[in-house]
């Protein structure tokens, strides 16, 4: 890795790993490891959240691609190594909640993937992705789906800024850029 090269993104935008990728690697153990250990990682590191979480889909049966995604997440972070979670005063306390999905983005099962982020006065505090349960039949329902799981998580935000003593007066906000969603909404 010392020699490697920095590229600026943690996963390859033009590549989709599927399950059936490639002859198997020799080590799967040092395959599980190096994940879990970007997985800890990613407590910190939010930029490489969605990465891992599509490399640790693959921890049944790891092939030498999965292997070539989880280096390049690694050269990813040697060319970009003071990035981390800063907090700062932006000057107001908003509550805002981002949510977006991506409809049937998987090419194994056809599910959508499921992500948001919230941020407490301009910080984030909170992010997740994951991939939805069921197949949506629409964009629309894809990112309602979203929507929901970010509105829950807003909740849970709101009543644990309650419980420490932090109100604030202005409404949370939600953020979607599906315009049928908003509509359902």
């Amino acid at each position: 890795m010392l020699g490697s090269k920095p590229v600026d993104t943690p996963m390859d935008p033009n590549v989709k790993l599927t399950i059936e990728d490639g002859e198997p690697l020799i080590d799967p153990e040092t395959y599980l490891r190096l994940v879990g250990k970007l997985n800890y990682l990613t407590v910190t590191r939010p930029d490489i959240a969605f990465s891992v979480s599509v490399v640790s889909q693959f921890l049944a049966s790891p092939k030498i691609t999965h292997w070539n995604a989880v280096i390049r997440i690694l050269r990813y972070l040697k060319g970009n190594p003071g990035r981390g979670l800063v907090y700062r005063d932006y000057g107001h306390r908003r509550v805002e909640g981002f949510s977006d999905a991506d409809w049937a983005g998987s090419p194994v099962d056809r599910r959508s993937t499921t992500g948001y982020c919230v941020f407490v006065g301009g910080n984030l505090v909170s992010w997740k992705s994951k991939k939805q349960s069921v197949v949506a039949r629409s964009s629309a329902e894809s990112e309602y789906r979203a929507m929901a799981h970010t509105t829950c998580e807003l909740m849970w935000v709101r009543q644990l800024l309650t419980e420490i003593g932090f109100t604030e007066a202005s409404p949370m906000q939600l953020w979607c850029d599906n315009q049928a969603a908003i509509r359902i909404a």
